[in-house]
Order: C-alpha cells, then sequence, then structure tokens
C-alpha cells in the first residue's frame, strides 16, 4: 500500500427550501462480490471514531447487516442508533485498506467516513476557504512537511 495524497473538492447538497449545504465529503469505493467496487460519497466527520452507513447499503455491498457485531452509535443530538460492525474493503484513490464499517438500522442516517482505520493511514486536511479536503499518504514527503509545520509552531 503506498498511501497517495488524495484531494477531495467538498459536497454540496440541496436542501428543502432551495438552501445549498456544503460539506467536505470523499469518494470512497467499497469493495462488492465478484472483485468489483461500488463508489459512494461520505461525509468526512472527524468526530466520527468509526464509519457508518444506513443499513440498507449492505445488501448493495454483498453484506448481510445483521450478521455483524451489535453496536450502539450515539450521534452529535445524543441520539443513539443501532447497528451491526463489519471490517470492509475500501478504496480511497488507488489505496485499498480494510476499515471498521457499522450499518445502521436507520435509512435516514448519513454516510460518514469516520476516523478509524482512515486517520492513522493519512494526514487529513480540511481547507475551508478553498472548500476541500486533502489525504496525505502518512509515509509521503507531503506528511513530512506537514509534521514539520506543525513542529514548528508547537514551539
Amino acid at each position: 500500500m503506498s498511501c497517495d495524497t488524495i484531494i477531495f473538492p467538498y459536497g454540496i447538497t440541496l436542501r428543502e427550501g432551495g438552501a445549498l449545504e456544503i460539506f467536505p465529503a470523499a469518494e470512497i469505493s467499497f469493495s462488492v462480490p465478484q472483485k468489483e467496487w461500488v463508489t459512494l460519497f461520505l461525509i468526512i466527520d472527524s468526530g466520527a471514531t468509526i464509519s457508518a452507513l444506513p443499513k440498507s447499503d449492505a445488501s448493495v455491498l454483498g453484506v448481510d447487516a445483521e450478521r455483524g457485531r451489535p453496536i450502539s452509535i450515539a450521534g452529535i443530538n445524543g441520539e443513539v442508533t443501532p447497528g451491526w460492525q463489519h471490517e470492509h474493503h475500501v478504496r480511497i484513490g488507488e489505496d485499498a485498506i480494510k476499515i471498521p464499517l457499522a450499518f445502521l438500522d436507520n435509512e435516514t442516517s448519513p454516510r460518514v467516513l469516520g476516523r478509524a482505520g482512515i486517520f492513522d493511514r493519512f494526514i487529513v486536511i480540511f481547507e475551508e476557504q478553498k472548500k476541500r479536503s486533502g489525504f496525505i499518504g502518512k509515509n509521503s514527503k507531503e506528511a513530512g512537511a506537514v509534521s514539520i509545520i506543525f513542529d514548528k509552531l508547537e514551539k
């Protein structure tokens, strides 16, 4: 695994009343049976420990959601949603990795990319002014440059 550096533009959603919502999003490919991939756009959520999808996405990915380990996920509003945790192969750019993934028993749950399995492989940077996010491979020269900047700022 090389841990590429990938830049994602923010996602845009049209809400009721014509309001636009702009948010950090990542294009993630999920493995499915027969060596194929399904690509979804997920909200990048640095506050989420684990990545999560609605239960209905499990069948698309060839997963029996309820065969996973039972888990309860608390949202930002404190509401707890039951789900099932699995390990799943995903691709970010050209990098194929295995991450913990919860399928939530709530069809209105957003598709969320959490920290587990992701933030230990990449430095994730949000550039709000340009509405983009960067996933910088932890072993890349760019990651070294970011580390030098942080080290200087800490002093």
